[in-house]
């Protein structure tokens, strides 16, 4: 992390300029970084280029993490001639161009493997793979009826008051459930595990910023000042598919995985004082 405070001649800059000046680069490299999201002015994130900043102001620049290789073989979680569960790193697209699901393409050497459903980029976590087309069509239709038992792990800036409460609010127009569980509380911070009874984009992301208990390391709902500089510094969103259940299409056998705490989530879990707590039972 790089912090600056700005003298009466920088104050004539835009973001984009000053970032640019003191890292010595181009524009369009000083383009990305804010695109990235990585830039806090004041403690707070920051990616407006043509912000005019002021005397006084204090502007960090938070480097990037570097991603481990996608399919180790500890990642895959089960495995059987219809599916894949795999537990997916921060820091890559579930698929697409150079995703988690072309990553394991290659590895097994099959092109018709396919992600049935999608984690955001900086989300960890289980993640299922058909390794053909009808395989997929069954198990998405298990997801329209709900029938996908999803529970994550999040930690959230606020004390967490309730050990267990629902948030019921309409996103976008469609119903979204949550229901949380308070697992460790500290100061300022809590340790939460989520289940979502209905799968809206961001869902869980949106929800926890409405009730005030933002996900450590959002970047997009999360607008307010982060006075804690640990909490600044973490890169990415700590939100992580912890468990998976579902009832497999052509076997009929419940089917049940869990995803282990990835280093960066256990880490600042240590790191804000809260340890980890024996896993909840499925």
């Amino acid at each position: 992390m790089q912090r600056f405070i700005l003298t009466p001649e920088d104050s004539e800059h835009t973001l984009l300029n000053f970032i640019a000046r003191k890292l010595s680069l181009s524009k369009k490299k000083a383009k990305q970084l804010l695109d990235k999201r990585r830039i806090f002015v004041n403690k707070k994130r920051t990616w407006i280029a043509s912000y005019r900043l002021q005397k006084g102001d204090s502007v960090e620049i938070h480097t990037e993490t570097i991603r481990s290789p996608a399919v180790q073989k500890n990642a895959i979680l089960f495995q059987d001639i219809h599916y894949l569960v795999v537990s997916k790193p921060a820091h890559i697209v579930t698929n697409g161009h150079e995703s988690l699901e072309s990553e394991l393409r290659i590895y097994f050497q099959d092109n018709h493997i396919q992600a049935v459903h999608r984690l955001d980029k900086d989300t960890s976590g289980a993640i299922i793979f058909a390794m053909n087309k009808d395989a997929f069509e069954q198990m998405k239709n298990l997801f329209k009826k709900n029938l996908i038992k999803k529970v994550y792990r999040v930690i959230v800036r606020g004390s967490v008051r309730k050990h267990t409460f629902s948030l019921d609010t309409s996103i976008q127009g469609q119903r979204a459930v949550t229901q949380v569980r308070l697992l460790k509380r500290g100061a300022g911070i809590s340790d939460l595990e989520v289940i979502i009874e209905t799968g809206r984009t961001h869902q869980i992301r949106i929800h926890l910023a409405s009730a005030g208990y933002p996900v450590i390391g959002e970047m997009e709902y999360d607008r307010n000042p982060i006075e804690h500089q640990l909490m600044r510094q973490v890169p990415r969103q700590m939100l992580h598919a912890y468990q998976l259940s579902f009832v497999h299409p052509y076997t009929g056998k419940m089917v049940s995985v869990t995803a282990p705490l990835p280093a960066d989530f256990s880490q600042y879990l240590k790191l804000l004082g809260l340890e980890e707590p024996t896993p909840a039972k499925t």
